[in-house]
């Protein structure tokens, strides 16, 4: 039984982990055997930090993300060398370990850090990247010395091409989506209310409650929150449900397992612009509304769903019930729900599993 690693992190958002966990089903449809290896454990105590600061960070200080987030972009391969002698004896036993016949990357710091540690090992395995970023990626994903790169969207691949990337290593694979959010075939219906719902709208604490707020004003709809692992958002939310300034009908949940059924019931989902709740909104015939986005990270996400006429972009909490009130009552959210049975970028999984198997089995 031929043998695939896969790359990714279990805290540094949920893109990373759906991603892996949708590839790595397939595979395993294929009768491969797998193995997910959170990168940042491979790193120590700093990569646990690392991990750990993520969610915190981008939340409450943006700023400090950002900065090292410029510094990568000025520097990429100042931080995949760190990255290579912080994980190098982490990934060495790994490998020991599991001895894979292809190893494939979902994280962008683990790109370049890994195909230098082949090389400097004399292992003849494949690498393979799986870009999990719509528009823009930033630097750190781009690794000329990897065996093949899955992009999500031709734009991507032409960004890729621009940027001195082997065309012929370059795959328009789409976004490898889990199977258990089901594709459309029928535009949603709109009944008395629209179901609105809301994931983690920002990073900024102030306005995921102000988005709240706003939306459940409106008179046909009706409320969901879903704040993930962000406590301070769920509980701060709860306390002001409690206090009577938000409506008790609205709905709050932290950490879920059940996106797939959220999103089957809604008619809008109002999302930070991550790929991943980007495209499960897209899969799911769901217009998708953006409200923002971790800055420098997922800057130009939202062109795709405005591109696409999926749903609009509003990153003012203010503007949020006017906005979606003139999309509710208009015929804009019946025109997004049939354009979004359109959607794209779905059947990256499905993709890469096939093409790995053309190559190892």
């Amino acid at each position: 039984m031929k043998k695939v690693m896969i790359l990714t992190a279990e805290k540094t958002g949920t893109g990373h982990k759906s991603a892996a966990n949708a590839i790595e089903k397939r595979l395993n449809n294929l009768e491969y055997e797998t193995k997910q290896i959170n990168c940042f454990t491979m790193m120590g105590k700093i990569g646990a930090l690392l991990e750990n600061s993520y969610i915190p960070i981008t939340t409450r200080f943006p700023l400090l993300f950002y900065i090292p987030f410029l510094l990568t972009q000025i520097c990429p391969n100042a931080m995949h060398f760190l990255i290579y002698l912080k994980s190098k004896k982490g990934l060495k036993k790994q490998i020991n370990e599991f001895n894979p016949d292809l190893i494939i990357s979902v994280h962008s710091m683990f790109t370049k850090s890994i195909s230098h540690f082949l090389k400097k090992q004399k292992l003849n395995i494949p690498f393979y990247i799986n870009v999990i970023d719509l528009v823009n990626p930033p630097r750190v994903w781009f690794d000329k010395n990897a065996d093949a790169i899955f992009v999500p969207t031709e734009d991507v691949k032409q960004n890729y091409i621009k940027n001195g990337i082997d065309e012929n290593k370059l795959f328009v694979s789409g976004f490898p989506i889990r199977d258990d959010i089901k594709r459309r075939t029928t535009p949603k219906e709109i009944g008395d209310k629209v179901n609105i719902l809301l994931v983690n709208p920002s990073v900024n604490l102030k306005k995921s409650i102000q988005y709240v707020k706003e939306v459940s004003r409106l008179k046909k709809a009706s409320v969901t929150v879903v704040c993930g692992r962000d406590e301070r958002m769920y509980n701060t939310l709860i306390k002001e449900q409690l206090s009577g300034n938000i409506s008790k009908d609205v709905k709050i949940y932290g950490f879920i397992n059940n996106m797939n059924e959220l999103l089957e019931n809604s008619h809008i989902v109002l999302a930070k612009a991550g790929p991943n709740m980007i495209l499960e909104g897209a899969k799911s015939a769901t217009a998708v509304v953006i409200t923002g986005n971790i800055k420098g990270q997922e800057n130009n996400n939202y062109q795709y769903i405005v591109k696409n006429n999926f749903g609009f972009k509003c990153d003012n909490p203010n503007k949020i019930y006017d906005k979606l009130n003139a999309f509710i009552l208009s015929s804009e959210l019946e025109e997004c729900l049939k354009n979004v049975l359109k959607a794209d970028c779905n059947n990256g999984a499905e993709f890469i599993a096939n093409y790995i198997h053309s190559k190892i089995s």
